[in-house]
């Protein structure tokens, strides 16, 4: 049974997974089937986050059609392919979409540094994205692979808050992190019993500092991947919530309530994209 609270003047039932890529062509043939097996999952709302210029209308189509709330960015992994005009495109869109109840922040931004090299581009793209989203005030969700180092110096000197994504640091990290303010995001990684660092990281993280994400279709969990099924879907948040109330001691209940509470009050405009109850 999932808990019903108060949060200012919305009731929240449920699930909300705060980072997804549901614009993904991955989901273009059953979206419909995935959102509806997560709602019979217990889930209220999913965050769908950008990737670059190229789905940014697709991000916000998604989210209008399914009474979602969005995000716009652009993620380290496409700024090779991304022009120097895109972040004045970006401010543009921002600046019309910021009276959109459905758009709640900038995101996914980052610095990728398994993959690629953190070079200035890479540094100058998320610093740009930064800036803007202090401009008018919006959290952010953070991408974090082998770059903890460089974005705490940028985050530091351009403070904002907001998530950081599939945290799979240090506890040194961790703390500088949370020391910001920001609040770290647990998804498919944390089922896995070799995950030690990430499930220390759930089991002892302060009651306000941790919320719940899938990153559909991508991060698929331990069962999914024992099934040899990758793809990860929405309906999938039930399981991370059920492994994380089990390594923080906690009911599934209040692990539901306590994650939920976290992410509206990281990102504070998804409060109006919640469905009402009565």
């Amino acid at each position: 049974m999932l808990a019903k609270f108060a949060k200012g003047n919305v009731v929240c039932v449920g699930l909300i997974d705060t980072h997804s890529h549901l614009q993904s062509k991955a989901f273009s043939e059953d979206l419909e089937r995935c959102l509806s097996e997560a709602k019979s999952a217990g889930v209220v709302s999913i965050v769908v986050c950008a990737g670059s210029a190229t789905d940014w209308t697709r991000t916000r189509e998604v989210a209008h059609r399914y009474g979602l709330a969005y995000m716009l960015g652009i993620h380290p992994l496409f700024v090779p392919q991304s022009h120097e005009n895109d972040l004045l495109k970006l401010a543009e869109v921002v600046k019309v979409a910021i009276d959109d109840p459905h758009f709640i922040g900038i995101g996914e931004i980052g610095i990728e540094g398994l993959t690629m090299t953190i070079d200035e581009r890479q540094e100058w793209f998320f610093r740009e994205q930064l800036k803007l989203a202090r401009l008018y005030g919006l959290p952010v969700s953070v991408h974090v692979r082998k770059s903890a180092s460089r974005l705490l110096y940028h985050l530091r000197r351009q403070p904002v808050h907001g998530v950081i994504h599939a945290f799979n640091g240090s506890v040194v990290e961790r703390e500088a992190f949370l020391k910001l303010g920001f609040k770290l995001g647990f998804g498919g990684a944390v089922t896995y019993d070799g995950s030690q660092r990430i499930r220390r990281h759930a089991s002892e993280l302060p009651t306000d500092a941790w919320v719940l994400e899938t990153d559909a279709p991508d991060m698929p969990s331990s069962e999914r991947r024992d099934a040899g099924d990758l793809r990860t879907e929405p309906k999938d948040i039930a399981r991370t919530l059920e492994v994380v109330a089990a390594l923080r001691g906690m009911s599934m209940v209040a692990a539901q309530e306590e994650s939920t509470n976290n992410a509206l009050e990281a990102f504070p405009r998804l409060r109006a994209c919640l469905p009402k109850v009565h």
